[in-house]
């Protein structure tokens, strides 16, 4: 009895959700159940999920119109993950879902439905209508999931939670179920990855190349510095000589470590000297006296340098001295006769307001 009323489930979804509905019908159903797509970025990862959105109505929607255990003669029977066309979902990197790994790419969304639990499937064909041509042998991952009771929710939706700088969760919810998948990226590699595959490298891919492979693994400093020295060879400036001399640094060579510094001290100019260079110590290293140090030498050198106002204005708010930050802010945008006014201009209008609050 319980094989017979599967067949017959299978045979009213088949015949609801078939393509070739008339055109009528097909009007009906795409009213009652809106496409909609939501997007989220990690790091330089797009992930991508498209789907339509059907309502509850009132229905029991998991163990009834979305049975439980849908299997017929041996062979599962997933849910689409919504209604028309399969839900899609699609990634610009690699990722790892559930901690599984799954290549950059897009990916028909499935989900075969148990009481405790739901098997997310990822197939490589990503243009099915629903799931009822849905064939195993074109998984390219299964994940489990653990669905939760919620409040109730009249339509389905999907939604990105709980961002992470190299994570997300991607959540269903619908009826009075929610269930929730992790997806994981490495940012450091992407980053590298599309650094790597551009054609035409700049000074600054190069440098960013050399950083990202000594944050991605700190003993290969000799491969960092092959892409200090590639950006060198396109010019010489602040930034790839403080590199190359950071790096030497690493390697144990104190005494062409300085003399690099010295080089790239005497070349230092705009915002990689004057506002990057002093800030990361006290942002990246936690050392302060150490940026005001040099921003106070070079205010000293350079009264007018509005760069270097707007840095230490930067200084004093970590400081905790709203006054002095706000002096600052208003030296930067007084000195500032560039394309950066209105930035200067806002830096100092919004202190301001601190200030007097």
């Amino acid at each position: 009895m319980k094989k017979k009323n599967s067949l017959i489930s299978l045979i009213i979804i088949v015949l609801l959700g078939a393509p070739f509905l008339p055109a009528q019908d097909m009007l009906v159903a795409t009213k009652v159940s809106q496409r909609a797509s939501v997007i989220q970025r990690i790091g330089t990862t797009d992930v991508t999920v498209v789907y339509h959105s059907p309502l509850a109505k009132n229905r029991k929607i998991f163990g009834g119109i979305v049975p439980f255990d849908f299997v017929v003669d041996g062979i599962e029977y997933p849910w689409r993950a919504g209604s028309n066309e399969n839900t899609t979902i699609e990634f610009t990197h690699d990722v790892t879902i559930q901690g599984q790994p799954l290549p950059k790419g897009k990916y028909g969304l499935h989900i075969y439905v148990k009481e405790n639990e739901w098997i997310y499937i990822f197939s490589n064909k990503a243009d099915n209508w629903g799931s009822f041509s849905y064939n195993k042998e074109e998984d390219a991952l299964r994940v489990t999931a653990k669905p939760k009771k919620t409040n109730y929710q009249e339509w389905l939706s999907y939604e990105f939670v709980n961002r992470e700088p190299e994570s997300v969760i991607l959540e269903l919810h619908w009826s009075n179920v929610k269930c929730t998948i992790k997806i994981d990226v490495d940012v450091t590699s992407n980053v590298l990855t599309d650094v790597k595959n551009k054609e035409e490298k700049t000074s600054d891919d190069y440098i960013k190349l050399a950083q990202l492979t000594l944050k991605k693994d700190n003993t290969k400093i000799d491969e960092a510095l092959e892409y200090a020295d590639q950006s060198l060879a396109l010019g010489e400036e602040f930034r790839n000589k403080m590199l190359k001399s950071e790096l030497l640094a690493k390697k144990g060579l104190q005494k062409e470590s300085e003399k690099l510094k010295q080089e790239a001290v005497s070349l230092g100019k705009g915002f990689p000297y004057y506002y990057y260079y002093p800030l990361s110590f006290m942002f990246l290293e936690g050392e302060k006296p150490k940026t005001f140090n040099l921003l106070s030498k070079i205010l000293k050198k350079e009264p007018k340098n509005w760069v270097a106002h707007l840095a230490m204005g930067e200084y004093y708010i970590k400081d905790g001295n709203q006054e002095k930050a706000t002096f600052h802010f208003q030296k930067a945008h007084e000195y500032d006769n560039g394309k950066s006014k209105n930035y200067t201009r806002y830096m100092y209008l919004s202190n301001t307001l601190i200030l007097e609050n």
